[in-house]
């Protein structure tokens, strides 16, 4: 059965999905979650969640889907101590070197690949299978075509697939336009949202004229703001294919969002629906939050893989407004100055959200927000609702900007939307403890053994013969069972009767009893907090490999600023007889050649590869020519290669120890690599190679897209396309230069 997976930002929301049909939650912790700004999970809320789960048969996912540095080993290392301590049915990871610290440490918890690694290919899947990762989440890029052809080849290893929700306009994982522009990291959960604001357009000059087209009317926009997925048409698709979990974005959004999404697409699932019901709870979810809405890569691309097909599907972009859009809720025929004549084309509500567009100061145009606060029919009396059909007068909110008549009002939430709160008194989940008891004449001894450590406590009590017989055992067992709100609880009891007296005879005070229960669960619990925020001491590198020093970054990128190079064309050309000196990048004596983090077209990338290999080896250049990968699912291939070198490159992300280890565990042939572009420092005596510094003067792309600029920004044709272009866009007295080569798009400073 494919599961159905909804995010959970707060407690609240978590259970609120539980209860309107989510198979199950993913969430983050208070540190090293992609969506920090989100409320996220306290140790007592995910306690509180897995006892849920439990008693329910549902399922929670934890995420630590960020990049860390040296510096924050020991602060994953105390988060994944509660998550560990807690339990998760999965936790999704960015990072290799958390992936590492999770396999050595915390070999209970299930390891899934963030989509934050933007794996799009079957051997970007199957390399963390072999890292021991049970759960891939797939880049929201690929097709459903593309999924097919991973699932066949991939069967042994669960699949999910986003299903609803936001799209980035950069791939997951590879976008730094947050980080450039406003020092607010991605790959740190602080995403700005760059891809939400706007720009203006310039075409550039060095460019035959069709190859930067500028259509009139697009001269500025949101160029780089996507669609919202709506993916409920192609859900069972998905389903019927075996993709094990189908994934809601929205951690940011609250318990309404969470209701609306769980009961649509469980409808959707199990097909218990009618269209017309299926329609209205689709609607109740757009009204909670929805941009403009498309099928994305999954039924909206028009194309069934990388293969240059007119797309005469639907648009990707959502480029005329970037934010919650609503529905249509009301025609306007006549507007006076606080209100409006309208003909509802829903029914509405006093206290309904409402909004319409007008003229921007700032942005092309500005949305006008307001609660609706009075409705009147023609005779001026005061109404709650208006049906659908119905004239009436509207309020309009004071000091705006009125809109005009023939435009349109948008609902953009219910009066009555939020749901009613979930009680979050729930008892926390337990971690249960064997425990051993010796009962003395003056003493009652308990020793119990957690994490390596034994914890034994000695307590003075009152021992008396009993009156009548006693079920010593279990009168322990009835008083040390119930801790109360700690986070431990009784295992297996046994104890060691030392009093002289006869099991049978032995007479505890419950009262004592009682008290010792009180501190013995508080000592435990204090424990728990000792071992829990214990700092990690930073271990040596075992021993240190010679590596290679790499030229700065910015001297391997191309005239245009790309840091990597193109393996079609450079097949076609060493094919044709060209030399490298000039075609490959050449510092300090050596050739450089970084693949592309993007690979659509697998097949062909590795034929290509292939291709340029065998040049090299057969032409004498191969010594001298080193490779970088770029992505996870380049790591097989450099493996197979005996007689190359090969570097981790800004793609592939070493930001700590960790992920050096892991590096240098995967390729027996690493010749370097590179720090991780947003850091200029590490703890030298933790890395098992030094890795070379990206230098000031490299600056990345800020996105890389499957998203056509021409066509899904500027809604350019797709006919005689020459699949490529070239334009600049402003915004705030910067310039960006924007290219698109075969359909991909790359915008990098100008």
């Amino acid at each position: 059965m494919t599961e159905l997976a909804l995010p959970a930002g707060s407690l609240q929301a978590a259970l609120v999905a539980f209860n309107e049909g989510a198979d199950a939650t993913y969430l983050g912790m208070r540190n090293f979650s992609a969506r920090k700004e989100a409320t996220n999970f306290s140790l007592e809320d995910l306690s509180k969640l897995r006892q849920f789960a439990n008693e329910h048969n549902k399922k929670i996912y934890v995420t630590v889907n960020t990049l860390i540095d040296d510096e924050q080993i020991s602060e994953v290392v105390k988060t994944l101590r509660q998550i560990a301590f807690i339990g998760c049915d999965g936790i999704i990871v960015q990072d290799l070197g958390v992936a590492r610290i999770v396999k050595n440490q915390f070999p209970s918890l299930s390891l899934h690949g963030s989509t934050q690694l933007a794996v799009h290919t079957i051997e970007g899947v199957r390399e963390l299978e072999r890292l021991g990762f049970s759960r891939v989440v797939l880049a929201r890029e690929l097709t459903l075509e593309e999924i097919q052809t991973i699932r066949e080849a991939c069967p042994n290893i669960e699949l999910k697939v986003f299903i609803h929700g936001s799209l980035c306009y950069g791939f997951s994982g590879l976008c730094t336009a947050s980080e450039q522009l406003c020092g607010r990291s991605a790959n740190c959960g602080a995403c700005a949202q760059i891809c939400r604001s706007w720009f203006a357009l310039e075409a550039d000059p060095s460019v035959h004229a069709a190859l930067s087209p500028t259509p009139e009317g697009k001269e500025t926009g949101w160029y780089f703001s996507m669609s919202d997925l709506k993916a409920g048409d192609v859900a069972k698709t998905l389903q019927d294919m075996g993709i094990d979990s189908l994934k809601v974005e929205g951690r940011m959004k609250g318990p309404a969002y969470t209701l609306a999404a769980s009961r649509y697409y469980r409808a959707v699932l199990d097909g218990s629906a009618t269209e017309e019901e299926k329609q209205a709870l689709d609607e109740s979810l757009s009204i909670v939050f929805a941009r403009r809405q498309t099928k994305g890569w999954l039924g909206d691309y028009g194309r069934v893989g990388h293969n240059f097909e007119v797309r005469t599907a639907p648009t990707l972009g959502s480029t005329s407004f970037p934010s919650h859009r609503g529905v249509p809720a009301a025609k306007i025929k006549v507007v006076k100055k606080d209100y409006a004549i309208v003909t509802a084309l829903r029914d509405i509500a006093i206290r309904d959200g409402l909004m319409y567009y007008t003229k921007g100061k700032k942005d092309p145009i500005e949305a006008i927000k307001f609660g609706l606060s009075g409705i009147f029919d023609q005779k001026g009396k005061s109404l709650a609702f208006a049906y659908k059909g119905e004239t009436v007068e509207v309020d309009l909110p004071r000091n705006e900007e009125l809109p005009h008549a023939g435009e349109m009002l948008y609902l953009i939430s219910l009066h009555d939307q939020n749901p009613a709160l979930v009680n979050e008194n729930i008892p926390t989940t337990k971690f249960l403890l064997d425990t051993q008891v010796e009962v003395l004449e003056k003493d009652l001894v308990l020793t119990t053994a957690f994490k390596g450590n034994t914890i034994c406590h000695t307590y003075e009590i009152e021992v008396a013969k009993a009156q009548k017989d006693q079920d010593l055992q279990q009168h322990l067992v009835n008083v040390f069972s119930k801790s109360d709100t700690s986070y431990f609880g009784l295992g297996e009891l046994a104890f060691e009767n030392k009093t002289g007296l006869e099991d049978n005879q032995v007479f505890l005070p419950l009262s004592w009893l009682k008290a010792i229960r009180r501190d013995w669960y508080s000592c435990l619990d204090n424990e728990l907090a000792k071992w829990m925020t214990a700092d990690e001491q930073p271990a040596p590198a075992e021993e240190k490999l010679e590596v290679e020093s790499l030229p700065s970054r910015e001297k391997l990128c191309t005239k245009e600023g790309l840091p990597y190079l193109d393996l079609s064309i450079l097949a076609k050309q060493f094919s044709a007889g060209k030399k490298p000196e000039g075609i490959l990048f050449f510092e300090n004596n050596l050739f450089y050649l970084p693949l592309s983090p993007v690979i659509f077209g697998e097949e062909q990338f590795f034929k290509d590869l292939d291709t340029v290999v065998s040049y090299l080896r057969k032409e004498g250049y191969l010594e001298k020519t080193r490779f970088g990968l770029n992505n996870i699912g380049q790591l097989e291939w450099a493996r197979s290669q005996k007689d190359i070198l090969c570097f981790i490159d800004i793609y592939l992300y070493l930001g700590n120890a960790e992920s050096a280890k892991m590096a240098v565990e995967l390729l027996p042939n690493l010749a370097g690599g590179y720090l991780w572009m947003e850091r200029d420092h590490f703890q030298e005596e933790r890395w098992p190679f030094t890795p070379t510094l990206v230098g000031s003067e490299f600056t990345p792309p800020l996105f890389i897209s499957r998203s056509c600029f021409r066509h899904d920004s500027l809604m350019l044709s797709c006919e005689g396309c020459p699949l490529k272009g070239s334009w600049y866009v402003k915004q705030q007295n910067h310039r960006y230069h924007v290219m698109v080569n075969d359909c991909i798009t790359t915008v990098v400073k100008a």
